[in-house]
Parts: C-alpha cells; sequence; structure tokens
C-alpha cells in the first residue's frame, strides 16, 4: 500500500505544481467535449483540437517559464 501511496502523492504534487497548466489543459478539453457534443466539431476535429490546444497551452507555459528564468 505504500507503494501506491508515494505514486498518488507524486502524481498530485505533478498536477498541482503548476495549476495554470493543469486548468487549461482541462478548460481545454472540456471546450472540445462541448463542441463535439453539440456537433460542431466530429471525432477527428475534436482530436485535432485537443492536441493542438495542449501544444498551444504547453508552448505557453515553456515560453512564461523561460521569461521568468531569464
Amino acid at each position: 500500500m505504500t507503494i501506491l501511496g508515494d505514486v498518488f502523492k507524486e502524481l498530485l504534487k505533478m498536477f498541482v505544481a503548476d495549476l495554470r497548466l493543469t486548468l487549461a489543459v482541462l478548460g481545454g478539453v472540456v471546450l472540445v467535449a462541448i463542441l463535439m457534443d453539440r456537433g460542431v466539431l466530429g471525432p477527428i476535429g475534436g482530436g485535432l483540437a485537443i492536441a493542438a490546444g495542449c501544444v498551444l497551452v504547453l508552448g505557453e507555459a515553456v515560453l512564461r517559464e523561460a521569461r521568468r528564468r531569464k
């Protein structure tokens, strides 16, 4: 049980470490899910939108961190 607890703690730290990044990705997933539910996006469009959104969010996080370290 100790190993499971340690894994859970590490996963929690990973997601809480950059709350803005986590919330942006979750927001993008929710937005795409709503658009797919309403028929605006199909499965392929939804997958591409999630992939593009994650890349954009990650790029913004990298740029923000690079500016902070300058």
